[in-house]
């Protein structure tokens, strides 16, 4: 069936910041949605958590937890807020000590928005938090300047990709500290690029038999170009790996991407095109020193 908006149900309208549904729909749980709706339905009355709670039918406690959601995300203003949230952020990650235990505890009590910061890691993992795992979201949030609504990103990322680890969640944070992202908007298209990436090595590593490993960053970034902008197939990348183990006798990576390099360059996309060659490109080498830089860039560390 098709459905489209009934026409006559807009002859009363309201208004809601575009941003919300850019930008939060993925992110946002129901009854962040709903309270949202409620206040901007009655933007002149005051902000009353009770009846707003009685008024969309859910609890004090979730509408309060929405008011802390939406103004971390920008939407709405608290005149109450502590100056320190509204700092500009550093640019790059520090090397502060993280809080003691004690410590997570007293900003819990004292912040509402470490408080949510906590129930919600905990709500999207399943699970309690270690006390490790305490410490490192309010060192993100407290001492890296990075907003809740980032961070939640970060942990529902890693939950739905079985990466629920702090280890995954604290480097990918540093990660968007270093490279500037500051808004929701950034830290989805970085989401977007990172999927792509792990299902692009995904193909890569299947192809070259090496599924076990994890990729080097110069690795995920070249299964990326292959398979997303080159467009090369699982078959042309198959054809790579045996290309390069006949030539060599043992697999190279570097040798490997420079058969797939040449091959797009001669506007190869099928294993049929390339046995249509000439027969003196068969034998075409590849540059030693070529090789050895590229090795030599694929081993440096990240």
């Amino acid at each position: 069936m098709n459905y489209r908006i009934n026409t006559t149900a807009l002859s009363a309208v309201f208004t809601v910041p575009a941003a919300v549904a850019d930008n939060h729909l993925k992110l946002a749980r129901g009854e962040h949605i709903k309270v949202l709706l409620y206040i901007m339905r009655n933007m002149t009355a005051p902000i009353e958590p009770s009846v707003i709670a009685e008024a969309v039918g859910i609890s004090a406690y979730d509408v309060k937890e929405a008011l802390v959601y939406w103004e971390d995300a920008g939407i709405l203003s608290c005149d109450s807020s502590p100056k320190e949230n509204t700092e500009i952020k550093p640019k790059t990650a520090s090397r502060a000590e993280k809080p003691s235990r004690n410590d997570v505890a007293r900003r819990g009590a004292e912040d509402e928005k470490v408080s949510y910061l906590l129930r919600e890691t905990q709500m999207r993992l399943g699970r309690n938090l270690k006390s490790n795992e305490a410490s490192t979201l309010v060192w993100l949030y407290d001492d890296e300047g990075l907003d809740v609504s980032l961070i939640l990103m970060i942990v529902q990322y890693a939950a739905a990709h079985n990466k629920a680890n702090i280890r995954f969640i604290e480097s990918t944070a540093v990660d968007w500290i270093n490279k500037g992202i500051d808004t929701v908007a950034a830290a989805d298209n970085e989401l977007n690029l990172l999927a792509m990436g792990e299902q692009a090595w995904k193909i890569v590593s299947s192809a070259f038999g090496i599924e076990r490993r994890k990729p080097s960053k110069k690795e995920t970034e070249l299964s990326l170009l292959w398979v997303n902008d080159w467009k090369m197939s699982k078959q042309m990348l198959e054809r790579a790996y045996e290309e390069c183990v006949n030539t060599k006798s043992k697999f190279s990576f570097a040798y490997t991407a420079k058969i797939i390099e040449s091959w797009h360059e001669k506007g190869y996309k099928t294993p049929e095109d390339i046995q249509k060659r000439e027969k003196g490109d068969e034998k075409e080498g590849f540059a030693a020193y070529d090789i050895d830089l590229f090795e030599k860039m694929l081993n440096t560390k990240d």
